[in-house]
């Protein structure tokens, strides 16, 4: 709905609530009440608009980006609050882990990719769909498993959830 047909409906309504509580304003004259049915119009649908946006601390923020080392159409994205992992050359598919159910972050390399400094990252969720999720040949994959760690730390902590161990 666009701003004139939300002054139109307030309007309306506006009217219709008067003339429902029996409220006399006839010392107004028609055009002044128009102006104010206007301003109530606008202020509403002002602060509606300021409800829809996201608030600064909900915005994300990209934290690292980077691409599989030799591995063609795939993409790796870990913002604020989730990672996104992009596959596809022709067509292309998305998954995404929010940072909240990431538990555990871990990294190997063998010999091969230590002499490249490349790994493998793996999350330990708690989506029991993906339990663990991989982000393969990773270029310094210590520094963005520490990255990824951090995110999820920050975003935990953000949404005030802890996990409690089961015994």
């Amino acid at each position: 709905m666009d701003k004139e047909q939300f002054r139109g409906e307030f309007s309306q309504a506006f009217y219709k609530s008067l003339e429902q509580g029996g409220i006399e304003i006839s010392a107004v004259p028609a055009g002044q009440l128009q102006a104010l049915a206007r301003a109530c119009a606008d202020a509403v649908f002002a602060t509606l608009d300021t409800l829809d946006r996201p608030k600064a601390s909900d915005t994300e923020e990209v934290l690292w980006s980077g691409k599989p080392f030799m591995r063609l159409g795939e993409y790796y994205e870990l913002t604020s609050q989730r990672l996104r992992i992009y596959r596809g050359v022709f067509s292309r598919s998305l998954h995404e882990v929010d940072l909240i159910h990431v538990r555990e972050a871990t990294f190997s390399q063998h010999l091969g990719e230590r002499m490249w400094n490349l790994g493998d990252i793996t999350l330990v969720t708690t989506n029991p769909e993906h339990p663990e999720v991989v982000l393969q040949n990773v270029k310094d994959p210590e520094k963005v498993r520490e990255t990824i760690r951090g995110a999820y730390l920050a975003e935990q902590k953000r949404r005030g959830l802890r996990y409690r161990e089961d015994v």
